[in-house]
């Protein structure tokens, strides 16, 4: 048996923030990799993507930036580009992630509008191992979201060839393995796989699979830890430390302790992060002349007032908005940030759409059906789907009628909705999801969507213009 490397890959996946099992995670791998790097081990320490949340106030508030502390505390040697925060804010987050993050984020698919890779992001990393000897990291990110990207001038590659070509570069620039740190699921790893086995290693996520002794693929592991921290990822590699050549690799799942003490490190950086997001909090933005409330299931002051909104700022005739999208109403008085970010933290961005009238009110019969309305949809972080909350109409329903036939009147502008004619609607991205949107329009009827803008930061805009803000008028549905 010729004389080794050992190398060993700790890894993590789609932690989505769970902060408590993060902060386990990080003492159980800090231990890890001092024992193994006192038997001589080259031990590195990578994040396939999604380690952040937006349901985290300091996340959501900050779009992603003081998530950084966090990761930084844990010693994170690189990172692939999920999407679960940093794409759903644009580029201009990205980078500022980027910037603060003392790891370099990986997505190599993912190029600006001059066709560069995108600013701030690197496509690989390649790791020195002593002798000669190197490690070298491609990443990527997923690419099911491809309008999106369109919408912030992005574009994301063909990954078979761009690896092919990223993997013959970093061999020949010395590097004995060839990792793909993606975020693109595991369907895409075995797909990668099969294409491209110049690559040695995919560690993946996205998908949330947990592959207990990982997954090989003509002569390509595959490694995923499944979701939340529950698991620490371990994949030892052996070469031959004369030539480079890969003797041997091996992936398993390490469960980390219920019992093991959280990082101090980790606990102190999420006192940071809070802080750095209390002053974000604290900012004034307006006042309310008297409370908005909030129901999830009938017409409320919250989903008309952002009915308004939408309707208003998009030159609509019609805005309509899911409920869901709300957590809590606001008070009267002063409204900060920090109330309004508590009140609506969704990413999902105003949207303007050619809506024929007969297009219209299926979703409002939609709207109406309990099973939607009740539904809770991962994307809302924790409240229902809701009635659909309406500006620039008026909606008359029996709710005692069958599903189908319960939209008895539609009022626009005082005159009764015409079905073949076309209406200017206003929305956000979430009233048009295939799972919990109430409208089914073709792609080509969104004529307008705004980015970066978020749903909140609407809101806010509309509360600094008009403030003091009255209560929105009612009676839209009837």
């Amino acid at each position: 048996m010729p004389n080794s490397l050992k190398i060993t890959i700790l890894h993590t996946n789609d932690m989505h923030g769970r902060l408590e099992a993060m902060s386990r995670l990080s003492t159980y791998a800090s231990k890890l990799k001092a024992a193994l790097q006192a038997q001589g081990h080259h031990v590195f320490f990578m994040d396939a993507g999604d380690a952040a949340d937006r349901r985290l106030g300091f996340c959501g508030v900050t779009k992603g930036e003081a998530f950084t502390l966090l990761l930084n505390a844990m010693h994170y040697d690189v990172q692939a580009l999920g999407n679960a925060l940093s794409l759903t804010y644009g580029p201009r987050a990205i980078r500022a992630y980027a910037a603060r993050a003392e790891f370099p984020i990986l997505a190599a698919n993912v190029h600006d509008a001059e066709g560069k890779l995108l600013s701030g992001l690197d496509d690989s990393v390649l790791f020195p191992l002593g002798d000669g000897h190197k490690l070298g990291v491609i990443g990527l990110t997923v690419a099911d979201f491809a309008f999106v990207y369109d919408l912030f001038g992005l574009t994301l590659l063909d990954m078979v060839p761009l690896v092919k070509e990223k993997a013959a570069d970093l061999r020949e620039a010395g590097a004995d393995v060839v990792v793909v740190l993606s975020h693109i699921g595991v369907k895409k790893d075995r797909e990668l796989a099969r294409a491209v086995p110049e690559i040695d290693l995919i560690i993946g996520g996205h998908s949330h699979t947990a592959l207990p002794n990982g997954d090989e693929i003509k002569g390509v592991l595959i490694a995923q830890t499944g979701q939340y921290a529950a698991n620490l990822g371990r994949v030892d590699i052996s070469l031959d430390a004369e030539n480079g050549d890969l003797l041997n690799q091996v992936a398993e799942l390490l469960p980390v302790p219920n019992d093991i003490a959280p990082d101090p490190a980790v606990k102190k950086a999420i006192i940071l992060a809070e802080e750095e997001a209390r002053v974000y909090r604290s900012r004034p933005l307006g006042e309310l002349q008297q409370a908005l409330k909030l129901d999830h299931f009938a017409e409320c002051d919250m989903g008309n007032w952002a009915a308004d909104v939408l309707r208003e700022r998009m030159d609509a005739e019609v805005g309509m908005v899911s409920g869901g999208l709300f957590h809590t109403g606001l008070e009267a008085g002063t409204v900060t940030l920090g109330a309004l970010d508590a009140a609506c933290f969704t990413t999902a961005n105003p949207q303007l759409s050619l809506v024929t009238g007969a297009q219209l009110k299926v979703a409002l019969e939609r709207g109406l059906d309990e099973e939607l309305s009740h539904y809770y949809h991962g994307s809302h972080r924790g409240t229902p789907v809701g009635l659909p909350q309406i500006s620039g109409l008026q909606v008359g329903f029996d709710d005692n009628a069958p599903a189908g036939e319960r939209v008895k009147l539609i009022i626009i502008n005082k005159q009764l909705l015409e079905e073949d004619r076309e209406y200017r609607v206003a929305h956000t991205d979430a009233e048009t999801s295939s799972e919990a949107g109430y409208l089914t329009i073709d792609p080509s009827q969104t004529i307008k969507t705004e980015v970066p803008t978020i749903l909140r930061e609407a809101l806010e805009d509309d509360l600094k213009h008009r403030s003091p803000l009255p209560l929105p008028e009612r009676g839209r549905w009837f």
